[in-house]
């Protein structure tokens, strides 16, 4: 069984239990390695070094550890989980570890979970930065604690945090960074607000740049936008949307 198919087992199968078709399709995908045969055709890379990608957080005992000891005291925090170990978000580590880039803005960080992924994989990759926005006052951080307060202090050096409204200050923070190689939304998941984020982003992304859009597949806007950029490699996978902007 892959290191990262075996994380957080129990809730994987209460999941299936309530999910099974989904579920099934799932195991499916990841049996013929569907998910990384896409990962790797947008990136250039082979499908086997996506999958070996997935489980590299969890052979890295300062980072594994560092999320196992924030899942405890998350857990035992008044608020909303987060997800730690879902491939959803094992699938952006692989991106940022195949794609290589060198600016990653990303909208919505909460605890800081997916954040710390991305800043691992940049890490790894011993190049890279990444500007985040957050509103600052999510419901999912505890009390007491401040945005991004996962992310580890040794990946610090790689980030940018801006404490903000992504609906002010995502253009002219677009418009200082001027080109980025991939844009990230998890903030605001509303039909209004994700095309909003889209239709800025999208510009400013190099040619075979990547967009990538959490929740995708609760309205219509990911898959509205893939189609007026025509792209020809958009998918969503795990709930995720990816998109790679073709070179014209």
């Amino acid at each position: 069984m892959a290191k990262w198919w075996a994380m957080n087992l129990k809730n994987r199968s209460l999941f299936a239990l309530k999910h099974p078709k989904y579920t099934l399709g799932a195991i499916a995908r990841d049996l013929f390695s569907l998910d990384e045969r896409f990962i790797a055709g947008i990136t250039g890379m082979s499908p086997s070094a996506i999958r070996d990608f997935l489980n590299e957080p969890f052979e890295r005992p300062e980072f594994f550890s560092h999320l196992q000891a924030a899942q405890v005291l998350l857990e035992g925090a008044k608020t909303v989980g987060a997800e730690f170990y879902g491939k959803r978000i094992l699938l952006q580590y692989a991106i940022v570890r195949a794609h290589r880039p060198e600016l990653i803005l990303e909208t919505g960080v909460a605890n800081g979970v997916s954040s710390s992924y991305v800043l691992e994989a940049l890490h790894r990759n011993k190049r890279g930065q990444l500007h985040s926005i957050e509103i600052g006052n999510s419901p999912y951080v505890p009390e007491g604690r401040s945005p991004g307060w996962i992310v580890p202090d040794y990946l610090q050096s790689r980030w940018s945090l801006h404490l903000c409204d992504a609906r002010t200050c995502l253009p002219g923070l677009l418009d200082k960074l001027g080109t980025i190689d991939i844009f990230i939304h998890d903030s605001l998941h509303t039909y209004e607000h994700m095309k909003f984020e889209f239709k800025e982003a999208y510009p400013h992304l190099r040619a075979n740049g990547i967009l990538i859009s959490d929740d995708a597949s609760w309205n219509s806007a990911f898959s509205e936008f893939s189609r007026s950029v025509a792209s020809p490699n958009a998918r969503v996978i795990r709930g995720v949307g990816i998109l790679k902007k073709h070179a014209r």
